[in-house]
């Protein structure tokens, strides 16, 4: 899969990305990147942020970073979603993604 288009943002040492979520999906899974954004699949159903929680916890699995390190910054009852990567560098960010095996 291609990242480039992802929009990535340093600030301070952390690193912010764009999500589009797809909750209730078959299986939790990196599906590409759509208008700039990281496109992921969740399981988890968009209630009682069950979905958010998810999205940090399968993030986290990718970037091998702990869950509080990933805090999400815009879009909480949304699928679109700015999450913000403590310690993070968009150098970093990419490198994992390319790893990612879904």
């Amino acid at each position: 899969m291609d990242f480039t288009g992802i929009e990535l943002r340093e600030k301070d040492g952390n690193c912010s990305i764009s999500l589009k979520v797809i909750p209730k999906s078959f299986r939790n899974q990196v599906v590409g990147e759509e208008g700039g954004a990281l496109k992921i699949k969740i399981q988890a159903p968009p209630v009682e942020g069950a979905a958010n929680e998810a999205v940090v916890e399968f993030l986290a699995s990718i970037f091998n970073k702990p869950k509080n390190s990933f805090l999400v910054m815009k879009g909480q009852k949304s699928r679109h979603k700015v999450i913000n990567i403590q310690g993070a560098q968009a150098k970093e960010v990419l490198e994992s993604l390319a790893k990612y095996k879904g």
